[in-house]
């Protein structure tokens, strides 16, 4: 029986983020309707660090792309974009390359104008699209993330 990565990273990032000082996180419960893709939420998690609000999408996959159709969220997480104090964004663990990232939502904005139908691993050090590297370190399966670069975040991010 294959392994359901995606709760255990969900769990695994929500653990690492209370590590950072004075935060706390909060798993929304998933909404569903039975059918694939239908979640209601507007992201995973909603994190805390004075004097900032994180929504936060938890994803991983495997292989070099993230398919953007993979992000049902994307309008409920857009709309918080601009409320000041508020950043919107996907934690994206690329499984294979042992590589975790934040994309901030208006990343995700700036590819679909691009046509983009994906998130590539080599997008990471193109510089074309914001996408924040997380440090992170791999023991055994799940990584370990810092999340203190989250608190670096800018308006839009």
């Amino acid at each position: 029986m294959a392994v359901n990565y995606g709760k255990i990273w969900e769990q695994k990032v929500m653990e690492d983020f209370s590590k950072l000082p004075d935060s706390t996180i909060d798993r929304l419960y998933d909404q569903t309707t039975g059918y694939k893709f239908t979640s209601r939420n507007v992201s995973d998690t909603i994190g805390y660090v004075y004097p900032l609000h994180y929504y936060i999408e938890c994803k991983s996959c495997k292989g070099n792309t993230f398919s953007l159709n993979n992000l049902p969220q994307y309008d409920k997480m857009v709309e918080k974009v601009g409320i000041k104090g508020v950043r919107v964004g996907v934690v994206l663990w690329f499984i294979d390359h042992k590589t975790v990232v934040y994309i901030p939502i208006s990343t995700f904005t700036k590819l679909l104008e691009d046509n983009k139908k994906s998130v590539n691993i080599k997008m990471l050090n193109e510089g074309t699209y914001n996408i924040i590297e997380i440090p992170s370190e791999t023991k055994r399966v799940f990584p370990s993330c810092d999340f203190s670069v989250l608190k670096t975040l800018k308006e839009g991010e």
